[in-house]
């Protein structure tokens, strides 16, 4: 990070440029307003470009494919993940591509700032809401769960996916062993090919905690099954 004193003739761009800096960033950290007139003398924040920022703590985040291509490439540089949102899933375990738009350009974005793409599976019914019928039902089949592990691998392997995060929510009490059992066959089938998988946890404050969210989620053995959790504390309130 510098200081830069605006002298005659300057402009963003030939202040970017001179500088070896990112003129997108150099306009959002001086709030600059378009046409992004300067005056002499004027002191310019310069924090060079984005993608030397250094990654300090693991990170993640979400993104759906329609997400703006400048705020993706702002934030990138400080993450460990990127965990396109999302791929859905029918009752017997065929794979639904993203239905708002082509993931293929985040992945590439992705893998161009040393970002981990991560393929994010949720269960959504056709009307764009968390499903427990669809978990239900390939949790307690084997062939369908099958199913889906074998679209999940041939999906990431084609699309340059380096892992997988269930998040599955709402999921129904009965249900709480077939799905920590799911998610231990898809980390096994993942780690064969090299790939990980997380899941993601509402955040529950006791073991036995009632509520749809909760009832459905073994920690300890969701923990044990995955290579890693995120706890979704947004549960908790977005602020």
């Amino acid at each position: 990070m510098e200081i830069y004193v605006v002298r005659p003739g300057d402009s963003v761009d030939s202040i970017a440029r001179a500088l070896d800096a990112n003129v997108e960033l150099l306009i959002y950290d001086n709030q600059l307003v378009y046409p992004y007139e300067l005056a002499v003398g004027q002191a310019l924040l310069v924090n060079g470009y984005a993608g030397e920022a250094d990654r300090a703590a693991a990170v993640s985040g979400y993104a759906y494919p329609f997400i703006s291509p400048w705020v993706l490439e702002q934030t990138l540089p400080f993450l460990t993940e990127l965990r396109v949102f999302s791929y859905g899933f029918t009752e017997e375990g065929a794979l639904l591509p993203p239905n708002l738009g082509d993931d293929a350009w985040m992945i590439a974005e992705a893998v161009r700032f040393d970002a981990m793409p991560i393929l994010t599976l949720t269960p959504f019914g056709p009307d764009g809401n968390f499903n427990n019928r669809l978990i239900h039902s390939v949790v307690n089949n084997e062939a369908y769960t099958a199913n889906l592990i074998r679209n999940l691998l041939d999906a990431m392997g084609e699309k340059g996916y380096v892992g997988v995060d269930i998040d599955f929510e709402y999921i129904l009490a009965e249900d709480r062993d077939a799905f920590s059992d799911f998610v231990r066959q898809v980390a096994e089938a993942m780690r064969e090919e090299g790939y990980q998988t997380s899941v993601a946890l509402a955040p529950k404050t006791s073991a036995d905690q009632e509520g749809l969210l909760y009832q459905g989620k073994d920690y300890r053995a969701l923990g044990e099954a995955a290579d890693h959790v995120l706890l979704m504390t947004y549960e908790w309130g977005y602020t």
